[in-house]
């Protein structure tokens, strides 16, 4: 069994050391305790880490806990009862491949279904991830970064995920130890292979330009420039308070409301979408917040276009849109529901601040 010295230092004295000699914790009680632990300490993994998943499926089975970082990635997470050997890099691989496979809409629920699993918050992802990061998915196009997480590892797998990491790939190991001196018990942390730092690159293509030049050519590759140019300016001039971000795959708009501390934050309403899968078409996507400021003309939306407009579970709606009879048919119908849902807003302002 491993045994640590360490020496306190005198505060008053520094020419005085008193000796604590630490002893480490057998790895099965460890080994019980350490996912349940860093659940409940999500920042022992990475600072700023929200979990959003706990044994969500995959194809591959399933994966351990799930997260997203401070810049909005996704982080797969890959656990060992014990020492980690190379198997654990091919099985945190194909379950970070499956998640890369998924188009955005999949994802969402994919995520949302499975949260809320042993000490993880139950969420709507999609409603989550756009409030958190103000519209703004550009980073769920960067493949999921991986993180093996074990009470140590082999030299073998160790080999293995560094030299992944030099190649590009977003891989690392962390290894844990527990301590014991008498009754307390002391947590250790080993960073054997950090993520590469990609930064000043991939975070500061999220600017406004990069991501109009991105959206520019995909409305060219599915052919839908003039429509999305039609529909961004008709909710433009409906919803003049609404705050825009552009995004590489779509335009959202935002309002600013107060959290529940007080604090303003951006909050998304609706958002336009386009797919590659879906030449021709642009989705417009509203939110369960857009809906409950314009019931009236959601339920006009609904009763008149009932063919064209889809539900989700978790109480959004979308509705797919090409250029034709069908929009020149919606957009008087478009045009007030935008109005109201401003005006919605408004309301909902006014009646905030009032009971302040």
């Amino acid at each position: 069994m491993l045994k640590i010295k360490l020496w306190s230092l005198d505060k008053n004295d520094h020419n005085q050391l008193y000796p604590v000699e630490l002893e480490e914790v057998e790895k099965a009680e460890t080994e019980s305790q350490l996912e349940d632990i860093l659940v409940s300490n999500p920042d022992l993994l990475m600072p700023g880490l929200k979990l959003v998943g706990r044994q969500t499926m995959t194809e591959g089975g399933p994966l351990d806990l799930l997260g997203v970082d401070e810049d909005g990635n996704l982080i797969v997470f890959e656990m060992k009862r014990g020492i980690l050997a190379r198997d654990a890099v091919a099985q945190i691989i194909d379950y970070a491949s499956f998640l890369d496979s998924l188009d955005k809409e999949t994802l969402f629920k994919h995520i949302s279904d499975r949260s809320g699993y042993k000490g993880i918050e139950k969420i709507d992802f999609e409603n989550w991830y756009l409030e958190q990061f103000s519209g703004n998915l550009d980073a769920l196009d960067n493949p999921p970064k991986m993180v093996l997480v074990g009470l140590g590892a082999d030299n073998r797998t160790k080999r293995m995920v560094s030299y992944l990491s030099k190649t590009g790939v977003d891989i690392s190991l962390i290894t844990f130890y527990a301590f014991r001196k008498g009754d307390q018990v002391f947590l250790a942390k080993q960073v054997e292979v950090e993520l590469q730092e990609k930064e000043a690159t991939q975070k500061h293509t999220y600017t406004r330009e990069a991501n109009e030049e991105s959206l520019k050519r995909l409305a060219e590759k599915t052919n839908t420039t003039e429509l999305l140019e039609k529909l961004t300016g008709l909710i433009r001039k409906e919803m003049t308070s609404a705050y825009e971000w552009p995004g590489k795959t779509g335009r959202s708009f935002a309002f600013v409301e107060k959290t529940d501390e007080g604090r303003p934050t951006y909050r998304v309403y609706l958002s336009l979408y386009l797919y590659e899968s879906r030449p021709e078409s642009v989705q417009l996507f509203f939110q369960p917040r857009a809906i409950d400021a314009a019931k009236e003309a959601f339920d006009n939306l609904r009763n008149n276009y009932k063919e064209f407009v889809s539900d989700t579970k978790s109480g959004c709606l979308y509705i797919w849109l090409k250029k034709g009879e069908l929009l020149e048919r919606l957009y008087p119908d478009l045009t007030e529901l935008l109005k109201q849902i401003e005006m919605g807003w408004k309301n909902k302002q006014k009646q905030s601040e009032e009971e302040q």
